[in-house]
């Protein structure tokens, strides 16, 4: 078990900092909040208030210290959850209890209703394999490509380059990358065709894909669920979604293809093509 300090609500409104109780603590009960967190072999870490806590196992449980009766105090809690060594998954939850409660925060799943954020660790897709999805793509003179994790900017400035893509939006959360990108396109000469910046994959809007034709993107199972809705919300028809190695749930490619790299190992790649009914649930699902 694990005791930290409490923040609270006077009259509906949350303070922000610790709170210094002015009693003894002899006085008052404590509160218990039990935190359920995804089993293991996926690595869990908690914070509450900020403060990071030691308890580990898949139940993790916290002892507040005595609170002042009749008040109603306040956790916000972040599981950082680790499912793979390149995927953070950050899911939040605020819970509120007063003295001698006992309250449980499931963070074993997702909740659509308060959305997770999830951060991928960037790594390159080889040139060749790159060249290999912009064929499955089809893309072609004209095409409008986006990457939601652009990394060194590679997937939009090979199909602008190669296979004449006539714009390309790169997005990333590390500004880093977002300078290198812009950096290889300049090298390039592709600096006016080429829009970088930061911005998170899971907050992109209907302005920042209406023009895109072509989405190329390397990123994780578990990003890309989250993705899913907001392509199928804001992409148009005919738009294709190109992508190595993962996939979006149980939405069907068009087709999926192993190609041999320059390098001896072999790539999965898959391809699908946006209807415009898949936000309704009318899209071809893959078979369990």
């Amino acid at each position: 078990m694990y005791t930290i300090p409490v923040r609270y609500l006077v009259t509906s409104c949350l303070l922000i900092a610790f709170s210094s109780f002015g009693y003894s603590q002899g006085e008052g009960k404590t509160a218990t909040v039990k935190v359920l967190v995804p089993e293991s072999p996926t690595r869990t870490s908690v914070t509450i208030d900020g403060q990071a806590t030691k308890s580990t196992g898949d139940t993790r449980i916290f002892v507040t210290p005595p609170l002042e009766p009749g008040k109603i105090y306040a956790y916000k809690i972040v599981a950082t959850i680790e499912p793979n060594n390149y995927t953070k998954i950050f899911r939040t939850r605020e819970v509120t209890f007063k003295a001698g409660d006992e309250v449980t925060v499931d963070l074993r799943k997702k909740d659509d209703k308060i959305k997770d954020d999830v951060h991928i660790r960037w790594v390159p897709t080889p040139e060749d394999i790159v060249e290999k999805m912009c064929e499955l793509a089809k893309i072609k003179e004209g095409d409008v490509v986006a990457d939601p994790g652009c990394g060194d900017g590679i997937l939009v400035l090979t199909a602008l380059k190669k296979y004449k893509a006539a714009k390309a939006y790169a997005f990333d959360i590390d500004p880093k990358k977002i300078e290198e990108t812009k950096e290889n396109a300049k090298k390039a000469g592709l600096q006016d065709k080429v829009v970088a910046r930061l911005q998170n994959c899971l907050e992109l809007k209907k302005d920042d894909l209406k023009d895109v034709t072509v989405l190329m993107t390397y990123m994780g199972d578990e990003l890309n669920i989250r993705l899913r809705p907001i392509l199928w919300e804001n992409m148009k028809p005919g738009s294709r979604i190109v992508s190595h190695r993962f996939i979006f749930g149980d939405w069907k490619p068009d087709q999926t293809i192993t190609v041999m790299g320059a390098d001896g190992d072999e790539y999965t790649l898959h391809v699908w093509t946006i209807t415009g009914k898949e936000i309704k649930g009318d899209y071809p699902k893959t078979k369990e």
